[in-house]
């Protein structure tokens, strides 16, 4: 009999082709929130899967290192289109823009769906619903709240006109992790605190606003206190994905301890093996004692 798990993360695979800003490119990299935010719980727990639909064309290689590294690919359906691919550019001072070479009409079916997800994750403690399509998020959110805690990332292309859709949803989210442009874009404003609040009043129960270098904001509603968690200060290569990784990081140590600033603490640290290398490879081969160290460093610094 198979254990339950603690975290199943839903979302996309993408290709991602990295220009750097000394022009250096990094072309077909591993990406996608869903293995970004499932490498970043797995510092913290075994108990981690992933459900991510497959493009036609997404490179083999990729899906064989997950294998090779002891990863349960169930939840890898093939999809007969290809993939979702990004042209991510940087700039000086780690701006990037990002450019979609896919067409955006595939999203949907890039999305995963009830059906895709293996029978084993549905026991899971908890699920992170990454960003993806609107509508895909909206049927899994309902009938995920049912069997266990759920946790949605927004994205932010998918807002502009459809707020209202976005808000109802949150009525059966449990954590909310919108960044501070999506904060921007659905609420109008940059008063986080305020924020948080206002996401409390559509039901959730905690709030985390992603703020990059500045760290992460996070609110619970029960008893409306705030708790700043600092980023852990390593040398910044590709922050793709980085927001993922906290992700899964602080929905892993919330469900194994309960504890916001642990799992605050456990999101910063995800996030900073993250942003250490190009693509999500490399994430492979995090080392659980190197993810500790880094835990105990930073708390040392919340107090």
């Amino acid at each position: 009999m198979e254990l339950g798990y603690d975290l199943i993360c839903l979302g996309n695979l993408t290709i991602d082709d990295v220009v750097l800003p000394d022009q250096t490119q990094q072309l077909g990299c591993f990406g996608g929130d869903a293995i970004y935010s499932a490498f970043g719980a797995a510092c913290w727990s075994d108990k981690v899967g992933f459900v991510a639909p497959v493009g036609t064309d997404f490179p083999i290689e990729h899906l064989t290192h997950l294998e090779e590294t002891g990863w349960d690919t169930r939840g890898l359906p093939k999809r007969d289109i290809p993939s979702i691919r990004n042209w991510v550019i940087y700039h000086d001072n780690n701006h990037r823009k990002w450019i979609l070479e896919s067409n955006p009409n595939d999203f949907f079916e890039l999305s995963p769906t009830l059906n895709d997800i293996p029978v084993a994750y549905l026991d899971s403690k908890a699920f992170m619903i990454l960003a993806m399509d609107l509508a895909a998020q909206e049927a899994l959110v309902p009938v995920l709240h049912n069997l266990g805690m759920v946790a949605v990332d927004p994205q932010e292309d998918y807002i502009e006109g459809s707020i209202d859709r976005i808000l109802s949803m949150l009525s059966n989210v449990d954590v909310f992790l919108p960044s501070q442009e999506e904060v921007f874009r659905l609420l109008g404003h940059h008063n986080y605190k305020k924020a948080c609040e206002q996401f409390g009043g559509f039901g959730v129960k905690i709030v985390v606003v992603k703020m990059g270098s500045e760290g992460s904001l996070i609110y619970k509603t029960s008893n409306e206190k705030f708790l700043h968690i600092p980023i852990y200060d390593t040398e910044v290569v590709d922050t793709t994905g980085a927001g993922d990784a906290y992700c899964g990081g602080f929905m892993a140590m919330l469900v194994k301890t309960g504890d916001l600033k642990k799992a605050g603490l456990a999101g910063a640290v995800s996030a900073s093996f993250a942003i250490e290398g190009i693509g999500l490879t490399h994430m492979l081969h995090i080392d659980p004692a190197d993810a500790r160290t880094r835990f105990e460093k930073l708390e040392r610094l919340v107090q």
